[in-house]
């Protein structure tokens, strides 16, 4: 009987270990440099170049936007396999969580294709899952669909590096795209009114100088000449004062410039050091994905 019970342990627990293989046989292994195209599945042509961009791109940001294709996501739906490959790789800094993975499992004779999008947990505000969404159905999912994998990559990464950079915000990219607008019109209006008002204001004090001047005595003009010129001289007076406050506080914020911009280029040389490798960053799970 002990026997029976230690074959059925022993049972057990290669059942277990080879389940935790095939679990783990799953995912590709990290790679040992920060490369941002990794294409197992071989459908990229332009790896290189894609490479490059991104590579340029996290410099520039520190946003690590990292391409992936696999052959296979075995039992994992696409958001879900993108996460948890994001945390195994550790894709974006480990502080900011500010990776973003696209991935693709090409459409074979056998099984339908399959593409997700999926931002760390620090990009997950600028990129919700409706704008994920809208971006996967507007921009990848035609291109896959005419089997151009390049040109599905190429126009996921030109909708999302504006948003990851902070350049516009999704609400803002989802304006363009819907061709959304006309706020012009209204600043137009506003800018024509104060420039007719100002104009009319203008008109009515020559008209009432005029009348003034019609009907004053020659005491009474040589008095308002007078207060015009004092006038003139106070305002001249002020306004070189105001040049020299002006130029004082140049002067005096010359240092705080210099100090500021040598702090902010240290800062932007730790950013580009710091993008050159993966730095930990974690995924939760969200974004979104679709078949073709």
């Amino acid at each position: 009987m002990k026997k029976v019970k230690l074959l059925i342990l022993a049972a057990l627990a290669v059942m277990m270990s080879a389940t935790s293989f095939a679990a783990d046989a799953d995912f590709p292994a990290r790679p040992d440099t920060a490369i941002f195209v990794n294409d197992f599945a071989g459908v990229l042509r332009q790896s290189k170049v894609i490479d490059d961009s991104l590579r340029a791109f996290s410099k520039r940001t520190t946003n690590q936007i990292m391409v992936i294709t696999v052959k296979d996501l075995g039992d994992y739906e696409p958001k879900m396999y993108a996460a948890e490959l994001g945390d195994r790789w550790g894709i974006g800094q480990a502080k900011l969580d500010n990776g973003l993975i696209i991935l693709i499992k090409p459409k074979t004779r056998d099984s339908k294709g399959q593409f997700a999008l999926c931002p760390g947990r620090g990009l997950g505000g600028a990129l919700p899952d409706v704008t994920c969404k809208r971006i996967v159905d507007g921009k990848a999912i035609p291109a896959l669909k005419k089997g151009d994998y390049d040109v599905a990559v190429w126009a996921v990464l030109k909708a999302v590096m504006p948003i990851c950079a902070g350049e516009i915000s999704g609400d803002e990219a989802t304006k363009k795209s819907s061709g959304g607008g006309g706020g012009w019109i209204w600043f137009v209006g506003i800018i024509a009114a104060v420039v007719g008002g100002v104009a009319y204001a203008n008109k009515r004090a020559k008209q009432k100088q005029a009348l003034i001047e019609a009907n004053e005595t020659p005491e009474e003009r040589a008095a308002r000449l007078a207060a015009a010129e004092k006038r003139k001289k106070e305002l001249e007076a002020e306004r070189k004062k105001r040049e020299a406050e002006a130029a004082a506080a140049a002067a005096a914020g010359a240092t705080t410039a210099k100090s500021v911009r040598e702090k902010r280029q240290e800062e932007e040389e730790r950013k580009r050091r710091n993008a050159q490798k993966f730095g930990g960053g974690s995924f939760d799970g969200g974004g979104a994905s679709s078949d073709w």
